[in-house]
């Protein structure tokens, strides 16, 4: 179950596209997510996931600070407690990294991360520890056009899916576990999701490929649904993983910088 609330979100929208002059979010926006866990022919609520974007200054520069947070229902802490935390640091003009946080703790599994993104010397700078084991130090390429898995998020807000025809393949590039992944997306189209609450939402979807780990297949078994308005949110997500399927929803939504498109 290793970061299996943010991963499925996290890794769902991840791209290197042109920047918009204006940026699809703003300070203040706050997005939630249900998650829910398929096995043996049953869907069970989970956990939730919160993203969130407030601003800073890091180093001399005005940034945005992205958060998620992946908790788990309190009904299930005393089988699988789960509380993750994920911090970034991004440039308000273009969205490059300088740090990436995060602290993880799923079950009796623990580590914290941290990357700092020295972009001048082409750098990352990551420290790591997992449970009771030393500290690991360590100093990797900065390729370019790379973003840590949460300011990703943000900068692929900024896509025009409309300028894409269904089938195309949209080269991603992402730094995790201290490692630099040329990865893609698949353009599926569009479709409309019917949300129990909101109502039809008219979205785009795409399949992300996904990296190899303890959660996910190596493949294109996921697909998401990202509004199509000027917001671009995800809407739904849903995924194959090792053991049965997971789907996550948005369940909350504030401070959009438009309101979400419903039919």
């Amino acid at each position: 179950m290793h970061q299996i609330f943010l991963c499925i979100v996290f890794f769902a929208v991840a791209g290197i596209f042109s920047v918009r002059a204006q940026h699809r979010f703003q300070v203040g926006e706050r997005l939630t997510y249900d998650v829910s866990y398929h096995l043996m022919g049953m869907w069970v609520g989970a956990g939730e996931v919160t993203f969130s974007v407030s601003e800073t200054s890091f180093l001399g520069h005005d940034c945005y600070k992205f958060k998620g947070v992946g908790t788990t229902y309190p009904r299930y802490n005393w089988f699988f407690e789960v509380k993750d935390t994920y911090m970034a640091f991004a440039d308000k003009s273009d969205l490059k990294p300088y740090r990436f946080f995060r602290d993880v703790s799923e079950g009796n599994f623990y580590f914290r991360e941290e990357n700092l993104f020295d972009h001048p010397k082409d750098k990352v700078y990551s420290v790591l520890k997992v449970k009771e084991r030393p500290v690991e130090v360590d100093t990797h390429k900065l390729e370019p056009d790379i973003f840590d898995v949460l300011s990703m998020l943000y900068y692929t807000r900024q896509l025009d899916f409309a300028s894409y025809a269904e089938g195309d393949k949209i080269p991603i590039r992402m730094f995790i576990d201290r490692e630099s992944h040329d990865l893609f997306l698949r353009f599926q189209g569009t479709d409309t999701y019917d949300h129990s609450e909101y109502g039809e939402i008219d979205c785009y979807v795409f399949s992300p490929l996904l990296v190899e780990g303890t959660i996910f297949r190596s493949g294109e078994g996921m697909k998401v649904w990202v509004s199509k308005d000027e917001n671009l949110i995800p809407v739904y997500i849903e995924s194959e993983i090792r053991v049965g399927s997971i789907r996550s929803e948005l369940v909350d939504y504030s401070g959009l910088r438009g309101p979400l498109k419903t039919n």
